[in-house]
């Protein structure tokens, strides 16, 4: 029993090892034939390192805001008898917008007209008689006090009536009119809105240190989301003598032509000052640069020779410091030279000695003005 025993045990150690060694055959050979195989080639694209010259910029956000605006509402209360422009007219200083019922104010003016009438009469009347010595000094005053009262009432009524016709206080852009004929409106409901918009403010903040950078006249450009990359310029206009001291911010002022309206105020806006100096910077395209937190990096491309005299490529990786991006650059302060190749796409297939040709179609992108401040 025991030696069948035995012989079982022996036949399963030599099956299991047969199947164990022909595995680690297979694996061995797998691995020769695999090493004897010359090393895959990568496609890439790349490109040389290049100077460029920037224009420093202190870029921020704001908000556009009008020139002169005002939300327009009744000084008197009454009803709405005629509104004489459209949503969105554009309209002249002292165009009548909205008239209210003046029939009441009118009759009181009369009343008031007819009575001032009255006092001067009176006031004749008590000269000629102080002149006859027939009564008192006092007389004459108190008819000029009255004649005096009577045409303050006048004047009191006709601003009155004046308010009853709604106007245009400046030249603008009215918006949506708020009233309807037949309403009544009570003092302080709002009419309408108007704007000037050409030309229109933006207002920013910029930090308290590049205080000294900037000052009125400084070039400034702006981009808002609703025109996509268009950037519209302007100047700035006027820079505030005080530091917030929540934020530690100074606001500044601009100014933009805006001759087509298509800026409005209470628009958030990105703005960039430009800045007079000028220096030179080696960049490369954001594509290029591999962002890690042990280390940005980018693949060098060097050239080598291979037994047979051929040239071959090969990658090199290369930590590198970056500084200010634009549009699709970014500014690299350490780690690579003008012109030396840098891979710009298929990175994540590379290591330190990969074999790699070059395919530039299509070509990554590389303009340095896409984002605003950047022209």
């Amino acid at each position: 029993m025991k030696k069948r025993m035995f012989f079982t045990l022996l036949g399963c150690l030599i099956i299991f090892g047969g199947v164990f060694g022909y595995k680690a055959w297979v694996a061995r050979m797998t691995e020769q034939a695999m090493s004897n195989q010359p090393a895959p080639v990568h496609t890439v694209s790349a490109t040389e390192a290049a100077v460029t010259t920037w224009k420093p910029v202190i870029s921020a956000v704001g908000s556009l805001t009008a020139v002169r605006g005002v939300d327009i509402t009744a000084e008197i209360d009454g009803r709405v008898t005629a509104v004489e422009v459209d949503d969105g007219a554009v309209v002249e200083e002292g165009q009548v917008l909205v008239e209210l019922d003046a029939d009441g104010l009118r009759a009181e003016l009369r009343g008031a007209q007819a009575e001032a009438r009255l006092a001067e009469l009176e006031l004749e009347r008590q000269r000629r008689l102080r002149q006859q010595n027939a009564n008192s000094e006092s007389d004459v005053d108190r008819a000029q006090s009255q004649l005096e009262q009577a045409r303050a009432r006048v004047d009191a009524v006709r601003a009155s009536l004046d308010k009853k016709t709604i106007r245009a206080p400046f030249a603008g852009r009215i918006g949506i009119i708020n009233v309807d004929r037949g309403q009544y409106l009570d003092i302080g409901a709002g009419v309408v809105t108007l704007q000037t918009l050409d030309p229109i403010n933006v207002d920013f903040n910029v930090p308290q240190q590049e205080l000294s950078r900037i000052e009125a006249g400084q070039p400034v450009r702006a981009r808002v989301d609703a025109w996509g990359n268009e950037t519209f310029t302007g100047q700035i206009t006027a820079i505030s003598p005080k530091v917030e001291q929540s934020t530690r911010n100074v606001a500044v002022r601009a100014r933009i032509g805006n001759p087509e309206g298509r800026l409005r105020p209470g628009m958030f806006v990105q703005t960039a000052v430009q800045l007079p100096q000028e220096s030179d910077v080696v960049t490369l395209p954001q594509t290029a640069i591999t962002y890690n937190p042990y280390g940005d990096s980018v693949f060098l491309v060097n050239e080598t020779q291979t037994e047979g005299g051929e040239t071959q490529l090969t990658v090199e990786r290369k930590f590198v410091q970056t500084g200010a991006s634009r549009g699709d650059q970014v500014q690299v302060t350490q780690g690579v030279e003008p012109g030396q190749r840098v891979v710009t796409s298929g990175q994540i297939k590379l290591r330190n000695g990969s074999k790699v040709k070059i395919d530039n179609t299509p070509e990554p992108t590389n303009d340095p003005s896409p984002e605003l401040g950047n022209q």
